[in-house]
C-alpha cells in the first residue's frame, strides 16, 4: 500500500498541474519569456507576422563604420542584409520544452524573474556586395605614410594698444613670417612656435576580410550599431633630405622673386635642393673660390701679403682686395687670374663658374655660356664678368671643409698643391665676416653658434654662403634670392633667417629622434706669421686663441 501511494501521489499531483502546464505553454509560444531574439525581448508578441515586422524595422537602420576617425554610413540595403525571423522562432522552440521550460513556468509561477536566455540575430547578406563596399572605402580613404614636415610659426598679436598674449619664444615677426606677409604698421607680436618639423604621419592600409566580421556585428545588432575597420598601419619613413628641400622649395613658393637653396649635411654628404643650378651674378661669395686657387698657387708657402688681401677680400668683403688677388695670381693681369679660377673650378667639376674681369668692371663684355646660364625658365640677370651657382659654391664650401680634414676633392684633385692646413686658413679667414643678419641672424642661439660665412649682394641678388655647426654636425647653407630690378633688404634678411632656421631645426629634430650627437666643433687657427688686419670676434675663430663658441 505504501508503495502504490509513494507512485499515486506524485502521478495525482502532476495531473493536477498539467492542464495549467500545457496551458501556459501555449500562452508562451512562440517566445518564451526571458528568451531574446537579437537581444531584443519580444515574449510580449504573438504573432509571427508582427514580430517580423519588428525585427525588420529594428534592423533596417544605417550603422557608423568607421576609418580611424572617418565616420561612413553603411546601410543594410547596401550589402542585401536580411534578417531571418523566422530561424531565430524555431530556434526560440527549444526554450519550450524540457527542463528550460519548466524553470521558465516556475519562475513565472513563483513570480521570480526570468533567467536570460539569448537567441543571436540570424540573417543573409550578399558577401560579394560587401567586399565591393569594402574594396571601395580602400580605395578611398586608404592612404602611404607620409614623411614629415615643418610647420610654421604660430603667432599671438595685439594692434592698436590691444592685449598680447606671450609666446614660449619670441622672435621679431620680420626673422619668420612669409617674404610676401604684409602688416599692420602698429603689429606687435611673439611667435609660439618656429619652424617646427613633425615626424609625419602614419600609412593605414583597410583590411577587407577582417573587417567584414565587425560590420555583420553592428549589422545584426540592436544597440551596438557601430563597426570599426581593421586597418594595418605602416609607420612614417625617418625624416630625409629630400624633406628638408621639398619643405624649403614649399615655403620659398611664393617669394617675389626666385629663391635657390642649398644644402650639405658634411656628416652624410646628402644634399637638399631648390633650384641650386641657375646662374647668379658671383658676388662676394665668389670670393671664396679665389681664395681657393690662390692657396693652390702658394702651394704651401704662406704669402704675408696675399694672406691679408684674403683676409680683407673675406673679412670686409672687400673688392678691391678680391681684384688685386686676381692680379697675383694673373702674374699681374687680372684676366689671367680670373681665368686661373675658373680653371680650378671646372677641372673640380664646377662648371657654371666663372670670372673673367673682376669685380666693379662695368665694360661690357659677353658672357661665357654654361649650363647654367643659358636655361630659359629663370634667368636672374647674372653679371657676365664673373656667376656662379649656389650648387657650385656650396659644394666648393663642403670641399674646403673636407680638405682641413684631409680628404676630398681638394685633396684628391691638387695633391700636394694644397694642404689641409690651407683650406683650415681659408675657413679661418672666411670667419671674419662678422655680419650676423641673413643665415647667421636665423640661428636660435646666434650670439653663441658656431658659423662662418660670406654674403654677398648686387642691386638685383643677395647672397650667403655658410658652414654651420649644427644639431647633429656641420652642414653648408647656401641661399641666393633675385628680384627684378631690386631686391630690398627686409624681405631678403626675413627670408634668409627663416630658411636658416628651417634648416636648423631638420637637424635638431634628427638629433632629437635618430639619437645624432655633433661632435666637437672645429678651432680654426690662424696660418703662421698672421698679422691681423681687423679686430675679429667670431665665435668659430678668436685670433689665436682656443675658444670655438660652444652651442
Amino acid at each position: 500500500m505504501a508503495g502504490f501511494l509513494r507512485f499515486a501521489l506524485p502521478l495525482i499531483a502532476f495531473l493536477s498541474i498539467f492542464p495549467l502546464y500545457t496551458r501556459y505553454k501555449a500562452a508562451a509560444a512562440p517566445i518564451p519569456p526571458g528568451v531574446h531574439l537579437a537581444s531584443l525581448e519580444l515574449s510580449h508578441l504573438k504573432d509571427p507576422a508582427e514580430i517580423a515586422t519588428v525585427m525588420e524595422a529594428a534592423m533596417s537602420q544605417p550603422i557608423a563604420v568607421y576609418y580611424d576617425q572617418t565616420r561612413l554610413v553603411l546601410r543594410p540595403q547596401d550589402v542585401d542584409f536580411a534578417v531571418d525571423t523566422a530561424a531565430m522562432l524555431a530556434e526560440a522552440q527549444q526554450y519550450l520544452d524540457g527542463p528550460d521550460f519548466v524553470d521558465i513556468a516556475l519562475r513565472n509561477l513563483a513570480g521570480l524573474p526570468q533567467q536570460r536566455r539569448d537567441i543571436p540575430a540570424r540573417y543573409s547578406y550578399d558577401p560579394q556586395k560587401l567586399a565591393t563596399w569594402l574594396w571601395q572605402v580602400g580605395e578611398e580613404l586608404n592612404h602611404p605614410p607620409q614623411p614629415g614636415r615643418v610647420l610654421p610659426p604660430q603667432w599671438n598679436w595685439r594692434t592698436e594698444g590691444g592685449m598680447q598674449e606671450a609666446g614660449d619664444e619670441k622672435t621679431a615677426e620680420a626673422d619668420v613670417l612669409p617674404p610676401y606677409a604684409t602688416l599692420p604698421s602698429t603689429f606687435v607680436g611673439s611667435a609660439q612656435r618656429s619652424w617646427q618639423w613633425t615626424s609625419g604621419t602614419v600609412g593605414q592600409t583597410l583590411l577587407i576580410d577582417e573587417s567584414a566580421q565587425p560590420i555583420l556585428d553592428a549589422l545584426s545588432s540592436m544597440d551596438a550599431r557601430t563597426a570599426h575597420l581593421a586597418l594595418q598601419e605602416t609607420p612614417p619613413p625617418p625624416l630625409t633630405m629630400a624633406e628638408l628641400g621639398s619643405e624649403l622649395d614649399a615655403y620659398t613658393s611664393n617669394f617675389p622673386g626666385f629663391a635657390a637653396i642649398y644644402v650639405q649635411d658634411l656628416t652624410t654628404g646628402e644634399e637638399a635642393t631648390v633650384d641650386v643650378d641657375v646662374a647668379f651674378s658671383g658676388m662676394s661669395t665668389m670670393k671664396i673660390a679665389i681664395a681657393s686657387e690662390a692657396y693652390r698657387q702658394m702651394a704651401g708657402f704662406e704669402n704675408e701679403a696675399v694672406g691679408q688681401w684674403i683676409d680683407f677680400a673675406l673679412g670686409e668683403s672687400n673688392n678691391a682686395a678680391a681684384n688685386r688677388l686676381l692680379q697675383w695670381l694673373g702674374d699681374g693681369d687680372i684676366y689671367t687670374g680670373g681665368r686661373r679660377v675658373t680653371e680650378m673650378m671646372r677641372t673640380l667639376g664646377f662648371m657654371n663658374s666663372y670670372i673673367q674681369t673682376g669685380y666693379d668692371d662695368k665694360s661690357i663684355i659677353s658672357k661665357i655660356p654654361t649650363e647654367a646660364n643659358s636655361r630659359t625658365d629663370w634667368n636672374t640677370n647674372p653679371d657676365t664678368h664673373l656667376q656662379s651657382t649656389p650648387a657650385d659654391l656650396g659644394r666648393l664650401l663642403a670641399e674646403i671643409y673636407r680638405c682641413q680634414a684631409g680628404e676630398g676633392l681638394l685633396i684628391e684633385t691638387f695633391s700636394g698643391e694644397i694642404t689641409p692646413e690651407e683650406c683650415g686658413t681659408i675657413l679661418f679667414y672666411v670667419s671674419h665676416d662678422e655680419f650676423t643678419e641673413m643665415i647667421w641672424g636665423g640661428l636660435p642661439r646666434p650670439a653663441q653658434s658656431w658659423i662662418i660665412h660670406k654674403h654677398g649682394f648686387v642691386n638685383e641678388a643677395h647672397s650667403d654662403l655658410a658652414l654651420i655647426w649644427g644639431p647633429s654636425g656641420p652642414y653648408v647653407l647656401a641661399v641666393y634670392l633675385w628680384r627684378a630690378g631690386w631686391m630690398d633688404w627686409p624681405t631678403s634678411n626675413r627670408t634668409m633667417k627663416a630658411i636658416s632656421r628651417i634648416a636648423w631645426n631638420f637637424f635638431a629634430y634628427r638629433s632629437m629622434n635618430e639619437g645624432i650627437e655633433a661632435p666637437p666643433p672645429l678651432t680654426l687657427s690662424p696660418p703662421p706669421n698672421y698679422v691681423p688686419v681687423n679686430t675679429y670676434s667670431s665665435r668659430a675663430a678668436l685670433s689665436g686663441q682656443s675658444e670655438t663658441g660652444a652651442q
